[in-house]
């Protein structure tokens, strides 16, 4: 005898709208890919771009060879998506010259840059915070001599070179007052990351030699190249 099994209309529409749910999470993105796309983006952009654009696009304080570096990215309500995507390809010539990466990147890359600059330009920066300021005369002929004594011992030889010049980092004789005594004390405590990249001495030194090697770096900066 055969067993006829009747199905109700309303049990009929319940397994209709489940298997319509099954397949659209089936076909749908992952909800975390425009995160870990991001994400991506950021860990490139922290190798690549922060010693020209600043940590999360802030920028570089001026003075610090501005011809060299590119510009404020956060809170750029005119960088769209497809502009940024161009200027990562082709990059940019004359004033604050830019290298073309697509060259170099591929095109999953490039969109990771570009999600993560989107974001950033989306952003507001954060109002600057307050700079250490110097606890002693920059000029006091001994903090100089204590700084250059330190500077010998563990800046000069690998990169900056005797008396900052002809090391593999950028010269500091001749310099001028291009480097601010505060973006310097910033520098020296917290390091650099990017194509400069330079340790943090803020754990080795307490803020007095720094300084003292800020003032060094300033008496670099009078003398002739």
């Amino acid at each position: 005898m055969k067993t006829s099994i009747r199905f109700r209309p309303t049990l009929l529409r319940g397994l209709a709208l489940l298997s319509i749910a099954t397949a659209a999470v089936a076909v749908a993105p992952p909800a975390d890919d425009a995160k870990a796309r991001v994400a991506a983006g950021k860990n490139r952009f922290d190798a690549l771009c922060v010693s020209c654009h600043g940590a999360a696009g802030t920028g570089v304080a001026p003075g610090s060879s501005a011809a060299s570096y590119g510009p404020r990215l956060a809170g750029r309500t005119d960088l769209d998506p497809t502009l940024i995507h161009e200027r990562i390809v082709r990059g940019k010539h004359g004033d604050k010259a830019m290298p073309p990466w697509g060259t170099v990147l591929d095109e999953e890359a490039i969109e990771q840059l570009t999600a993560y600059v989107k974001l950033i330009a989306a952003t507001q920066p954060k109002a600057a915070t307050h700079l250490t300021l110097a606890p002693f005369d920059l000029d006091d002929p001994t903090r100089v001599e204590a700084g250059r004594r330190r500077f010998a011992k563990t800046c000069a030889g690998y990169c900056h070179g005797h008396e900052g010049t002809g090391g593999r980092a950028p010269d500091f004789k001749g310099r001028g007052d291009d480097l601010p005594p505060e973006l310097a004390f910033e520098t020296i405590s917290k390091g650099r990351q990017g194509a400069e990249v330079m340790p943090p001495w803020g754990a080795a030194f307490s803020p007095d030699q720094i300084w003292e090697l800020v003032a060094y770096l300033k008496h670099l900066g009078r003398q002739q190249p």
